[in-house]
Order: structure tokens, then C-alpha cells, then sequence
């Protein structure tokens, strides 16, 4: 009973996080109003998530991989692999969630057991792309001419890297650079 109470505080922490992330971004969001809309005690957030930060990463992957939804969405609406490529990069770069996964991914830098969930999160978010790769080349008979791993990992990358340039301020944005074209499917 005390588990599933503790993971019921858990959620409910998690899910509260995950909503003030939208209004106030990784940076402004505070362990007192986390606490608040999740109607816990500041302490219980450091209890089951050790710090700030590891609760901005999880908050800010739980909206990512809510969103991919729509990203699988655009890619099964398609019916040639140029147009499935670039449905897949226009929704990823378009998604707000992306911008907030990536400044939270940059809080990871300096902390090396942030890090090690950065890169457990990671993972799974390269596993599920490689699957719902996996199926989209099934379905319409394409292939991957450098593999799906590498194609899932790339993507990523590069959607993540020209969202980070569109944030820092770089001259230009998302829109300027083909990060269809690092999706080898044809």
C-alpha cells in the first residue's frame, strides 16, 4: 500500500511538473509551485526525484514523448519516403516540447548521475523511434540505407542541434537547415 501510494506522489508530482513546464520552462520552474499543483510537501519532490533538475528532465521527457504521438501521427499520413521525411522534421522541430527537452537535456552537463538518466531517457526515446521506423518500412516496403538505429539517432541529433542553435540565437533557424535529409529512407 505504501508503494503504490508513493507512486500515486510520484505521478501526481511528475504530472504537475510536466504541465508548469509548458508556462514557465525549465529554468523558471520552481520546487514551491511544483509542490503546490501537485499538492505535496516541497520535501516529498526531493524524496522521489532527489533534485530540481531530475525533475525537470523527467517532466520535460514526459511531454516530449507525449508529443511524439504526433509526430507518428504526420508520418502515417504520408505515402512516399520524401514525404514521410520531411512530416517527421517539420513536426519535430515544430513540437513546443522540443525546446523544453532540449534546455533540459543542457542542465545534464555538469551532474553525472543527471547524465546517466539523460541517457536512460535517451535510450528509450531511440528505441521507440527505431520501432515506429521499423514499422513504417514494413508497411510501405522502403529501406534505410544507413539503418534505423543510426537513422533514429541522427534525426534526433540534428533536430535537437538546430533547435538548440534556434534558441541560442543563432542567425537563422530550424527551417534553414535539411534535417529531413539525415533520415536515409528511400
Amino acid at each position: 500500500m505504501a508503494t503504490t501510494r508513493g507512486q500515486a506522489t510520484r505521478a501526481r508530482i511528475l504530472a504537475a511538473a510536466a504541465g508548469l513546464l509548458a508556462d514557465r520552462g525549465p529554468r523558471a520552474l520552481t520546487v514551491s509551485d511544483v509542490a503546490r499543483a501537485a499538492e505535496v510537501y516541497p520535501n516529498q519532490i526531493t524524496h522521489h526525484f532527489g533534485s530540481k533538475d531530475r525533475l525537470v528532465v523527467d517532466a520535460a521527457f514526459v511531454r516530449f514523448l507525449r508529443d511524439t504521438t504526433r509526430l507518428q501521427a504526420a508520418g502515417r499520413r504520408t505515402s512516399s519516403p520524401e514525404a514521410f521525411r520531411q512530416a517527421l522534421a517539420r513536426t519535430a522541430l515544430a513540437m513546443p516540447s522540443t525546446a523544453l527537452l532540449v534546455t533540459a537535456l543542457g542542465l545534464a552537463q555538469d551532474d553525472d548521475a543527471l547524465r546517466e538518466r539523460t541517457a536512460t531517457l535517451l535510450a528509450v526515446l531511440f528505441r521507440q523511434s527505431e520501432r515506429y521506423l521499423d514499422r513504417m518500412l514494413v508497411e510501405h516496403g522502403w529501406t534505410s540505407e544507413h539503418g534505423v538505429p543510426r537513422d533514429a539517432r541522427t534525426f534526433w541529433s540534428a533536430v535537437f542541434g538546430a533547435v538548440l542553435f534556434a534558441t541560442a540565437g543563432a542567425a537563422g533557424g530550424p527551417s534553414d537547415l535539411d534535417v529531413a535529409a539525415t533520415i536515409s529512407i528511400h
